[in-house]
């Protein structure tokens, strides 16, 4: 919208309004005009044009009085619009497109309480502030309202506000040329900028760029105009430079902090580069003589936006240099990335000392790249033969790979074993580098692992670290029979091996004790993250010993790991964190020993900062479609209760706190479900179960509809049959019923729309029915049995929003996602705390393929049990063997316990022996 819209009223202001997917809008307020009524028009933006839509893509009359001022939430999702007689509007955002809707309501703490020409936002959005042309300055918070601020004569008449980055700062200017500072926190006044008696500050704004806090204000000294520079920690004036060279009567900044604009008097527009404060943009006589009453930068663009009485709003694209574009930058680093594989391949080739492997004893010269990287050809694919180290280890299935070799390298030297001639060396110094090299080779190798998972079965009973807090430990090793020579060295089966671990009596130091905590620590993350990795089918680790970590997904919405101890509440609190959303249950807390009754305690005594439990059951994607309408309802109101930053968390913040996180940006925030999860994913990388949210979506929209499923196993012969999967989740069973007439074991049991596997448990072995619907092997092998519960009637309306909702792009239309906002404000409070659909206790954390694991449940086992306690298991799957045994190693500093372990070769532990002996 170019040029001058007075046929349908006089722009009286104007401002953008930032979107998701910089899908972002234009508000522009209008005075009555014949008989055309005053109004507020929400305009499009087209970014390819650098213009307005021609058409408002919604309207609200303004039934009495005229707009004045617009400020409008940092979210978008809000704006406050002040009129001419004395009262203000409160607007809530909803929907997106062309499918805008505006709810109207009164901004009752400023009903009546006179015209207010300033209206401003905190950044991070839980304050607002307005000042009148009374001089009354109040602030209040966001969305309570809370009065933080009524300070009647802070100024004779308001010129202009702003609040700093930090929103700590509020800076206000008076028509007399008087500039005040403010605590935006508790309303305290800071300081009255200074000034000479013939000078005159009228517009001020913060730095935004985040590294030079400066206060920019426009000076009046009679006839000459200045924008002088502020010092925000010492509030001294540090210079000034004339810019517009003519009275200013509005001032704004860009979001990035990259550029000052200026708008005169007389219709010029300056735009100013901040770091070098020189003048990149000039539009002179933009609105022809008319002041300028708005300009604002737009969130994304290099555009302003303008507005005058007489020649309303308009559009205008920058002439500054255009910024880094995200593929560009993509394409810089695959530059660099490709010239650094050129100089790494002319440096191998040319370098006869650096990047040459050791050599055997025998050996010939270095060989060739094409001999280490192996022959395409060659129907032999172990890389190791060149360097005379034979990789292939008996009967593993499948062979042990080259990616593979240097984990099992590294643990031969972790247990204290000797690497034949790979590392050997003429002296100390060039053995010290080899070691160097194979120790940087392996690392890079399990960041390759870790990418890109290789199934190693061989591999599975290896621990991550065997480093035993005892007192003594040796190796014995058979020297080889022969020597390693060109033709490769013996087959590691012949090489038998003997690992002897003995704990005396004895005092340990505390170094020792902490290294074994360490480990302890650092085997219990291991643990939770090969359990996240299989529960949720994607690679994920969390270590819970390096403590808290967070990602901001949105400026006032955080996704994190949990609160370890009540320090971490300080942290959150440093960065504006109002809510503390917890979603992780008791045994969650346990099993890391987190105390949650500390944390809680001790937010409870800080009065800026609230700490909530919405708990959901950890791996489990039914619990978590079942819980989502209750925990997003509470969530909602705590948010619209406590404003500031929230932060959302369950254990280690990938899977159940992203998943709440999106349902809420779904739901409320008015994203759309596919853009909100790549947001999401951009932000951190996490696991949300999307059919949950989907699910949950539907249940709510079309209703919670149960049918009853019947499962059946024929067989008259067992003692016992039982189900697991379905509703309950991996970690429960539920008793089949035996009729012996028909001999069937028989299971009915009601079950929402939607889709559920689950498995048969016959006298305790796992298995499927065949005979029913059976899901396609996944990556690790498994088969499940499943049922898909339906309509009745595929062609009812309920069964076809279902089915667009559980699409792979499903988005909600305005009437939806107002229909699920008054369901999430009408929730019960009562009901978040209960299990509705469950009366059974939380399960283990762990679905039964790992419960059987040594690793998982041994480890839980060894947290509960008292000294002496030796806890083992396997996995009776017949294609991984595993083994694991975990000791209370408090029992080392009484000097009863000798254990000795025995291992058929150096590289896979697969049969150890135990010995206990007091």
């Amino acid at each position: 919208m170019e040029g001058n819209p007075s046929s349908q009223g006089t722009v009286t202001c104007a401002t953008w309004i930032r979107r998701p997917e910089n899908a972002h809008l234009a508000v522009v307020g209008k005075a009555r005009h014949g008989d055309q009524p005053s109004m507020l028009e929400i305009f499009s933006f087209d970014a390819k044009t650098a213009s307005l839509f021609p058409f408002p893509s919604a309207m609200y009359v303004i039934e009495e009085g005229e707009p004045v001022s617009i400020a409008v939430h940092p979210s978008g999702d809000d704006f406050v619009c002040s009129t001419t007689v004395g009262d203000c509007k409160w607007f809530e955002l909803h929907g997106h497109g062309d499918d805008i809707n505006l709810l109207a309501k009164d901004l009752v703490p400023l009903q009546g309480a006179g015209l207010q020409k300033c209206l401003a936002f905190s950044v991070d959005g839980s304050r607002f502030a307005s000042g009148g042309v009374d001089g009354n300055l109040r602030i209040f918070e966001w969305p309570s309202l809370n009065i933080v601020l009524d300070e009647r004569g802070a100024h004779k008449s308001f010129q202009d506000m702003d609040f700093s980055l930090d929103s700590e700062f509020l800076a206000t200017t008076s028509s007399d040329g008087l500039a005040r500072i403010w605590k935006a926190n508790d309303g305290v006044p800071v300081t009255s900028l200074t000034r000479n008696s013939d000078e005159k500050i009228e517009l001020c704004r913060f730095s935004k760029d985040g590294t030079k806090p400066f206060l920019f204000c426009t000076v009046q000294k009679g006839n000459k105009a200045v924008t002088a520079v502020w010092d925000i920690s010492t509030w001294k004036r540090i210079g000034h430079k004339r810019l517009l060279r003519k009275p200013a009567s509005i001032m704004s900044v860009s979001l990035d902090g990259k550029y000052l604009a200026l708008g005169s008097k007389d219709g010029d527009v300056c735009v100013v580069e901040v770091k070098k404060m020189e003048i990149s943009h000039w539009s002179k006589r933009l609105h022809l003589g008319s002041c300028i009453a708005s300009l604002e930068f737009c969130p994304s663009e290099r555009v302003v936006l303008t507005t005058s009485k007489e020649w309303g709003a308009m559009v205008t694209k920058l002439t500054v240099p255009a910024d880094w574009k995200e593929w560009q930058l993509y394409l810089l680093l695959l530059g660099l990335f490709l010239g650094s594989a050129v100089l790494f391949y002319i440096f191998f080739e040319k370098s006869d000392s650096f990047w040459n492997f050791p050599l055997g004893r025998n050996q010939p010269a270095r060989p060739k790249i094409e001999a280490s990287l192996g022959d395409p050809q060659s129907d032999d694919q172990n890389i190791w033969g060149a360097f005379g180290v034979d990789m292939e280890v008996g009967k593993c299935s499948p062979p042990i790979t080259e990616f593979q070799a240097f984990p099992i390298l590294r643990s031969i030297r972790d247990w204290g074993g000797e690497i034949p001639d790979f590392l050997g060396s003429s002296t100390p110094k060039q053995h010290m580098f080899n070691r160097f090299k194979l120790f940087m080779a392996a690392k890079i190798v399990r960041i390759y692992i870790k990418l890109f998972p290789i199934e190693m079965n061989c591999l599975h009973s290896l621990p991550r670290s065997c480093a035993i807090p005892v007192q003594t430990f040796k190796s014995y090793a058979k020297k080889p029979p022969c020597t390693v020579g060109t033709v490769g060295m013996m087959n590691v089966l012949d090489r038998p091996r003997v690992v002897i671990v003995k704990a005396v009596s004895g005092s340990t130091s505390s170094t020792k004790m902490s290294n074994a905590n360490s480990n302890v620590k650092e085997e219990i993350s291991e643990t939770y993250s090969n359990t996240m990795t299989e529960a949720m089918g994607a690679v994920l680790t969390y270590r819970h010993e390096l403590g808290m970590n967070y990602n901001f997904i949105r400026p006032d919405l955080i996704v994190g790991s949990c609160l370890q101890t009540p320090e971490d509440v300080d942290k959150l609190r440093s960065v504006g964190v109002k809510t503390v959303f917890c979603l992780q249950q008791d045994p969650d807390l346990e099993y890391f020993g987190v105390d949650i009754s500390a944390i809680r305690e001790y937010a409870s005594t800080q009065d800026d900062i609230e700490h909530l439990r919405a708990e959901i059951r950890d791996f489990d994607s039914f619990d978590l479609r079942m819980r989502l309408p209750a925990v997003v309802s509470e969530l909602h109101k705590a948010i619209n209760r406590n404003g500031g930053v929230t932060y959302i968390h369950c254990t280690a913040g990938l899977g159940r706190a992203p998943a709440v996180a999106l349902a809420y940006m779904f739901w409320v925030q008015g994203y759309k479900l596919s853009k909100a999860n790549n947001l999401l994913l951009s932000k951190r990388s996490c696991s949300p179960k999307l059919d949950a949210i989907k699910n949950a979506t539907a249940d709510i929209l079309t209703g919670l509809r149960k049918k009853l499923v019947t499962l059946t196993w024929k067989c008259s012969t067992c003692s016992n049959v039982e189900v697991s999967g379905l509703d309950i989740g991996w970690g429960q069973r539920i008793a089949m019923k035996l009729d012996k007439e028909r001999g069937l074991w028989i299971l009915q049991r009601e079950l929402p729309e939607g889709c559920y596997e689950y498995k048969y448990v016959v006298d305790g072995e796992w298995t499927c029915n065949y005979y029913e619907l059976v899901t396609p092997a996944n990556k690790d092998g498994h088969v499940n049995n499943y049922v898909q519960v339906t309509d009745d009637d595929p062609d009812s309306v309920t069964a076809a929003l279902r089915e667009r909702l559980m699409s792979n792009d499903p988005d909600l239309t305005t009437n939806e996602r107002l229909q699920i906002r008054q369901f999430l404000e009408a929730y019960p409070e009562e009901a978040r705390v209960s299990f509705p659909h469950l009366g059974l206790p939380p399960p283990p954390i762990a679905p039964p393929p790992l419960l059987g694991s040594s690793i998982s449940s041994a480890v839980r086992i060894w947290r509960r049990v008292g000294l002496g306690r030796i806890d083992g298991g396997y996995n009776r799957r017949p294609w991984i063997w595993r083994v694991g045994f975990y000791i209370d190693w408090r029992l080392l500093n009484i000097g009863r316990l000798r254990c000795e372990v025995g291992f058929s070769h150096p590289f896979l532990p697969l049969f150890p022996l135990i010995k206990v002996c007091s």
